[in-house]
């Protein structure tokens, strides 16, 4: 196994997110070269149709982890991480409702992040993200790598890529070499702020973020729900939380490694 595509699930009759995996996993199963890539759903204690979908999907390249109860993302995703993965392994953490636009993408975001080892967390990009060369909260840096040489052409074998400090985490691969030194995902609440945090840590552990802009990737979920409501109210609700810990990274009073099975 070379690449693994995590997915946390927690789909109700009432936030109606059922049609979203599945939309998802379709979409998948269109676009994963399953020669180098596994995926596993973990399923935050979903509700019936949810459950006999992820049991009718299961086989030697997509596996199933059943959560008594809702964990939360980072729990979720560290669970896959633990029992799947092997310090080799690149590790992708997915959201349950974006469609891809191109076959093979995993592999040319390993292709990326093995072609500059400085990259710690390598995010596709969203349309609707804030994050841009010209914004004063979310600044990005267009570039291309590898390093140019003098008298190469400009572009001729670069990727391009787009640096910035905050990668939001509708789709983000982890360096393994990242894992080894800050470990699992970390978040004050059930959901919000784990990108972030791991962002800071990465960029703390010596690492670089960016996005790969060339993928394209589609959010399925409009965010008018009273799941998204939900969600954007357990943010606010920890909001000191995070910041506390945030700085607490940054200061040292925290430490950026982060392991829950030890």
């Amino acid at each position: 196994m070379n690449i693994l595509v995590n997915i946390a699930v927690f789909d109700t009759i009432e936030n109606k997110r059922t049609a979203y995996t599945i939309e998802t996993y379709k979409s998948l199963m269109e676009t994963v070269n399953f020669e180098t890539t596994e995926i596993v759903f973990i399923d935050n204690a979903s509700c019936g149709k949810t459950k006999k979908f992820l049991k009718s999907i299961v086989s030697d390249k997509v596996h199933v982890i059943t959560n008594d109860s809702n964990v939360g993302t980072a729990e979720a995703i560290n669970r896959a991480i633990h029992e799947f993965s092997t310090k080799e392994t690149y590790n992708i953490k997915c959201d349950n409702d974006v469609t891809f636009g191109s076959y093979g993408w995993a592999d040319e975001m390993v292709k990326c992040i093995e072609t500059d080892k400085s990259i710690g967390i390598l995010g596709l990009k969203r349309k609707d993200l804030p994050n841009q060369p010209s914004s004063k909260e979310y600044p990005t840096i267009i570039d291309f790598i590898p390093e140019h040489k003098l008298g190469e052409p400009w572009f001729k074998d670069k990727i391009m890529i787009e640096w910035g400090d905050d990668i939001i985490g509708t789709c983000t691969l982890f360096s393994p070499l990242l894992l080894d030194k800050i470990g699992y995902s970390w978040q004050p609440a059930l959901y919000g702020f784990e990108d972030t945090l791991l962002c800071t840590r990465s960029i703390l552990a010596g690492f670089r973020n960016a996005f790969l802009p060339s993928i394209e990737i589609q959010h399925i979920d409009p965010g008018t729900n009273p799941f998204t409501e939900w969600k954007r109210n357990q943010a606010h609700i920890y909001w000191n939380e995070f910041e506390k810990a945030k700085a607490d990274f940054i200061n040292g009073k925290r430490d950026i490694y982060y392991n829950p099975f030890q």
